[in-house]
């Protein structure tokens, strides 16, 4: 029987990379910047609406999350 486990395939990035950071001693904060496609922000945001369990604004073009009190800040590219 297999297990339904939903992938973040962005979402697994940043907290990688939250980690590497959180663990790091000479950063004591970080914030991140990430322009997402237009084509693929309302992708995101659904990965962030499943990854928090909280309904999410589609209609917005900047989105934050904290993962290991590290800031993403994900905005929606003109690209």
């Amino acid at each position: 029987m297999e297990e339904n486990q939903k992938q973040f395939k962005i979402l697994s990035d940043c907290a990688e990379i939250a980690e590497l950071l959180k663990n790091n001693p000479n950063i004591n904060s970080s914030q991140i910047h990430l322009n997402i496609p237009n084509h693929k922000f309302l992708e995101v945001l659904h990965e962030i609406e499943e990854f928090v369990k909280v309904k999410v604004d589609l209609s917005q073009t900047i989105v934050s999350i904290y993962m290991n009190e590290i800031e993403f800040i994900f905005q929606k590219s003109n690209k």
